[in-house]
């Protein structure tokens, strides 16, 4: 091998090794259903002016996993479950309810931690809707369910 070959790949590592420490690669990551989410932007989730569910407001950037969500309505309460995978800190997506849900009308009663996930149930009227936020490696998965009581 010659010198200048041996140099540049010396460098080459050296640069290499170096970089790992000091560059944040960014995560390019996608939802169950194989939807690109994109980066977030900082700490803290925006609510989205246009939510799936009107009085349950979905954050910014996130994305619903179609094949997981449904919804029926029998005149009085409504049937839903709906998921949503993006971007987050840890801990942002419980923030974000706690900080949204009561100008909706809906009532916290209950907040825990099951395993790696948060478990929030709220009220309001004949229903109850439990929302389980899951922080994982590059994806946040938000688990909407509304029920009777």
């Amino acid at each position: 091998m010659t010198r200048f070959a041996t140099t540049c790949l010396t460098f080459a590592l050296l640069l290499s090794l170096a970089g790992c420490s000091y560059v944040k690669t960014p995560a390019v990551a996608f939802n169950d259903d194989g939807d690109y989410l994109p980066q977030d932007v900082g700490k803290g989730l925006v609510r989205s002016p246009n939510p799936l569910i009107p009085d349950v407001p979905m954050p910014v950037g996130f994305k619903a996993v179609a094949s997981q969500c449904f919804w029926k309505y029998d005149g009085n309460v409504r049937l839903v479950q709906h998921v949503y995978q993006g971007h987050a800190e840890p801990g942002d997506a419980t923030e974000f309810y706690q900080r949204t849900l009561p100008s909706n009308n809906w009532t916290l009663s209950d907040i825990q931690a099951v395993g790696d996930a948060t478990v929030m149930r709220y009220t309001k009227g004949p229903e109850v809707l439990k929302i389980t936020a899951k922080d994982g490696w590059a994806v946040s998965t938000i688990t909407i369910n509304i029920d009777s009581k």
